[in-house]
């Protein structure tokens, strides 16, 4: 059985209660899917993205667009994947990645489904 979520509080929530499968729709679906690319980076990579992150300013307007734009050429992503970290999480997305995985991903749709990854160390010595 798995729980369908829309928000990234709900998405929180299933995770913590250790839900098996998690269904994941709309907009936030995309954006986990698009910034899944970051949890691929090493650790000094995903501390400079984490400090670029923490120092754009977030007054609006045109200096958060320069702040992201300075991101994007500092690791290579792409603006939207950048957005969707920023809305995420970085600490979400490694959590997450680490313990679910994709098995279904309909953007068409919008949605996405993950399924908690088993622990292959259980019973042996």
């Amino acid at each position: 059985m798995s729980i369908t979520v829309e928000t990234k509080e709900e998405l929180e929530k299933a995770m913590k209660n250790g839900e098996k499968e998690i269904v994941v729709i709309g907009e936030l679906a995309e954006k986990l899917h698009k910034s899944k690319k970051v949890t691929k980076f090493g650790a000094p990579t995903i501390a400079a993205l984490t400090a670029a992150i923490a120092a754009a300013p977030f007054t609006g307007g045109i200096s958060t667009t320069l702040g992201v734009s300075a991101i994007a050429t500092l690791t290579g992503l792409e603006v939207a994947v950048i957005i969707g970290v920023v809305f995420i999480g970085i600490s979400l997305l490694i959590v997450l990645y680490k313990d679910y995985e994709e098995i279904e991903v309909d953007m068409d749709k919008r949605r996405l489904k993950l399924r908690k990854k088993q622990n292959s160390n259980v019973g042996w010595l």
